[in-house]
């Protein structure tokens, strides 16, 4: 008789926790995002027919490897509205970063999405989004971005990348 046994244990590989003195999120070029840091949390709002696409974005730099078995977990709500996360990271020594993208609901209540880091892709061949940090090599960006015309409004409390030891097998 083969019984699995998941191990439920994560670590926390990396965590932003928003205070009133941190200016972690930048809007993206011309995009018009406006970025409120309140009791320990960051609002984000647009209106994208009127103001454009609205795109804010974050990078880690630092020695923190990922890996496929990482996940991007982000406390979040919003006016229910889709919300684009894009995420790119470098694993281990690699040069080049890969690249994943999700959509997820923003929910009146606030809620925690996760996004496995094992869809992403190898991204080769360009400059993006390393050219965002002119003389800085960062390991991670998020970009997080309307997903649909309209209002865009959502609040996030935590973004961390939580690490799951692999599934074990006992027989």
């Amino acid at each position: 008789m083969i019984s699995l046994i998941l191990i439920l244990a994560t670590s926390v590989v990396w965590q932003e926790d928003f205070a009133e003195t941190s200016s972690v999120i930048q809007q993206l070029y011309d995009y018009h995002v406006e970025i409120i840091y309140q009791d320990g949390r960051v609002r984000l709002t647009a209106n994208p027919p009127f103001e454009g696409f609205a795109s804010a974005w974050l990078y880690i730099d630092g020695d923190t490897v990922f890996s496929d078995s990482d996940a991007l977990v982000i406390r979040i709500k919003g006016n229910e509205n889709p919300v684009r996360v894009r995420y790119f990271f470098r694993k281990a020594a690699c040069k080049e970063y890969y690249a994943g993208e999700s959509i997820i609901t923003a929910s009146k209540e606030l809620h925690d999405v996760k996004i496995p880091l094992k869809h992403a892709a190898l991204l080769s061949g360009t400059e993006f989004p390393a050219a965002l940090t002119p003389g800085l090599d960062p390991i991670f960006f998020l970009f997080i971005e309307n997903a649909a015309p309209g209002e865009f409004e959502i609040e996030i409390d935590q973004i961390s990348v939580v690490r799951h030891p692999p599934k074990a097998e006992e027989r």
